[in-house]
Parts: C-alpha cells; sequence; structure tokens
C-alpha cells in the first residue's frame, strides 16, 4: 500500500511541476500545458499531444472576460427590480452584466466596477430645508436648514423664500412666520377706521373750545378792567375844591355884628 501512495505523491507533485512550467498564456490539464480560449469563448476540448486546444463562443447570457481553460462559460449576472436596481450595460459574451440604482436610489456597494449591487432611497427632504446637492446614482442627497427669515413648505425644495413682510402691504402680522410657513397677515383692524377720526374730531374739538374759553377769558377781563376804571372816586379839580369863606354873623338877632361898629 506505502509504494501506491508513494507513486500518487510523485505524480502529483509531477503535476503541479508542470503546471507551474505553463506559459501565462496557457493552463495546465492533465500534466500538459493547453492554449487558453479567448475572451468570449469557453473550451470544447483539451488539447491533446496532437492537437491544440477547441475552443467555442459562449452561448447569450453566459460570457468569459479573459483567456481562460474553462469548458464553461460564466453567468451573466441579473439586476433584480425588487433590489430597486436596473441594467446599466447589458451582458456581453465577453463582459458581465453592469447594474446601476433606479431613479430615487443610490449604490451603498458595489462588488465590480462600474456595478452595483447594493441600493438606497434618496433621502426625503422635509420642509424647512433646501437641497444643495441634488442625489445621484452614487450619492445621496445634500441639505441644509433654510436661513433665519426664510421658508420652504414643501419637501425636496431647492430654495427658501423670504418671509412676507405685513407692513409694506399696509397690513399687520397676525402669526409669525417659522422655517416651514411664512408669515401671515391681516387687514387693520376696523375699530382704529372708527376710533382714529373720533380721536381726531375730539382732538379738534378740544382746541377750539381751548381757543374759545382763552378768548372769551381774554374778553371778560378786558370788561372787568373797564368797570372797575368806571367806578373809581370822582377827584375835583384844586381850584374847584376851594371853598369861598362864609361871613360870620353878630349873635344879635335882627342886625348883622357890623352895625355895632
Amino acid at each position: 500500500m506505502f509504494p501506491m501512495l508513494r507513486l500518487a505523491v510523485v505524480i502529483h507533485l509531477l503535476l503541479l511541476r508542470n503546471a507551474s512550467s505553463c506559459e501565462s498564456w496557457e493552463y495546465p490539464i492533465g500534466g500538459e500545458c493547453c492554449p487558453k480560449c479567448g475572451a468570449g469563448l469557453r473550451v470544447l476540448r483539451h488539447c491533446t499531444r496532437g492537437s491544440s486546444t477547441s475552443c467555442v463562443s459562449c452561448n447569450p447570457g453566459w460570457f468569459t472576460e479573459h483567456p481562460n481553460g474553462l469548458t464553461n462559460c460564466l453567468k451573466c449576472w441579473a439586476c433584480p427590480p425588487g433590489n430597486h436596481m436596473q441594467v446599466k450595460e447589458r451582458c456581453h459574451y465577453t463582459k458581465n452584466t453592469k447594474c446601476t440604482c433606479q431613479p430615487g436610489f443610490f449604490c451603498i456597494h458595489q462588488l465590480r466596477e462600474d456595478s452595483c449591487d447594493a441600493c438606497m432611497r434618496h433621502t426625503i427632504v422635509p420642509a424647512g430645508f433646501r437641497v444643495t446637492q441634488p442625489g445621484t446614482e452614487n450619492y445621496d442627497v445634500l441639505f441644509e436648514p433654510c436661513p433665519l427669515g426664510t421658508f420652504s413648505a414643501k419637501k425636496m425644495s431647492f430654495s427658501c423664500m423670504k418671509w412676507t413682510n405685513c407692513s409694506d402691504k399696509g397690513l399687520i402680522e397676525k402669526h409669525a412666520g417659522n422655517a416651514t410657513s411664512d408669515v401671515v397677515c391681516e387687514p387693520q383692524p376696523k375699530y382704529l377706521e372708527i376710533i382714529l377720526p373720533v380721536v381726531i374730531s375730539v382732538v379738534i374739538l378740544v382746541l377750539v373750545l381751548t381757543f374759545a374759553l382763552w378768548k372769551n377769558k381774554k374778553c371778560l377781563m378786558k370788561a372787568i378792567g373797564k368797570g372797575k376804571a368806571e367806578e373809581l372816586p370822582y377827584t375835583v379839580p384844586e381850584k374847584e375844591s376851594m371853598v369861598n369863606p362864609v361871613q360870620e354873623t353878630s349873635p344879635n338877632l335882627g342886625q348883622p355884628s357890623y352895625a355895632n361898629l
């Protein structure tokens, strides 16, 4: 039994030596180095000491990308719609299928160059934000919040609108604005339309009455001053105030006093 084991080991070593001695354009088979089939082909019959390798084209849906010694071509990959994938490049007998993500999705994993095998939905940007870069087949959407004083009321908005200035429209602010809604304006209260004229009328009336009272007071003071001037005592002139001397009479009745002289 041991001689048989030794023989098997020797044969295996010979095969390894022969395989390692094959050129890059050859493949080892049965202790021989056979020429490889080209891309898009497969081996139909291996070479022998008297014949070269026999090759045949791959059937549709199958491929070989490089020179090879395969007896079967490789199955083309599918792009399953259930995984939100679609065909980017169809399979050819010399290249495999290339897959990409459906619109609204982006690739999160690639096993092969330029071909995706796992997709994720693009982020839905909520109201209050604006999109700075749309999503692509390889990248998610980029976005940022609306600056203060602006808003976006819809999802996936690419811009933020400025809040309405109510005073510019002759209105007053009813509700303040925020990141998702505009300022709400409303007309001036109707009571102002009534009160304002009344207030103006009252002010004018007060001014008129004040002026009238001031005018009446002035006339009254003038009249009082005139009345006081008329009540002053009459001053007799100096010449008129001199009284002529009265002639004295004698105590004797019946004849004047100068009669005794």
